[in-house]
């Protein structure tokens, strides 16, 4: 799992900006006086933001959503066709962990658009947040059907045990899970038992059963 970082401001890029009104009238004609800025996000969001001159607000937007001042003011049109691919490329990710744990979990549209929705200021720790509070809900809402799983056991083993926990199982998991005693019922049980398990958690569990026998 990604390593956390604790700094929170918005690091996505900007693709238009607009001068509006004045925030305080009554202090129209002094000098450096303060304007709204709306601005599109790389997400496709508009976002209101406040400012001297389009280089100060754009220093406030980075500083992240801050309401009144700053804050989302239009979310992002839906857009059917993404996918977490390009969805990464607009984050400007560069943790390959976290990377590879977007693809598995943001696998179809429909969570790419979520994540999109859901998020708020773009950086590494909000990502990292979003992204796994999400995939916990999709585990318990959302899951892989149990028959889908078990016949995608059948074929293909790890692609199925990374989608069936939304993680990023490669060949020593796998190992290890089958040294566990780890088979397709017994993933399905655990589930049925606690549907946020993790696959480490479940290797263990395995391990501890098979000991008992």
């Amino acid at each position: 799992m990604p390593k956390r970082r604790s700094r929170k401001l918005n690091t996505q890029a900007i693709l238009e900006i607009f001068r509006k009104n004045i925030v305080w009238p009554e202090l129209q004609g002094l000098p450096d006086n303060i304007h709204y800025y709306h601005l599109i996000d790389a997400l496709g969001r508009k976002w209101q933001t406040i400012g001297c001159h389009v280089t100060d607000a754009i220093k406030v937007f980075k500083m992240g959503a801050y309401p009144p001042w700053t804050m989302i003011i239009e979310k992002a049109p839906d857009k059917p066709d993404i996918t977490s691919q390009e969805l990464i490329a607009i984050l400007n990710c560069d943790d390959k962990a976290l990377i590879s744990d977007m693809q598995i979990i943001l696998n179809t549209p429909k969570r790419c658009n979520q994540f999109i929705n859901t998020i708020v200021n773009v950086n590494h720790y909000s990502i990292f947040t979003v992204l796994y509070e999400l995939k916990n809900e999709y585990l318990l809402n959302d899951p892989m059907p149990n028959s889908d799983f078990e016949a995608l056991y059948k074929i293909n083993p790890i692609e199925a045990l990374s989608r069936f926990y939304l993680e990023n199982v490669d060949t020593l998991d796998y190992w290890d899970w089958l040294q566990s005693g780890g088979m397709a019922e017994l993933a399905v049980h655990f589930r049925s038992e606690n549907p946020t398990l993790s696959f480490i958690q479940a290797i263990e569990k395995a391990e501890r059963s098979n000991n008992n026998t």
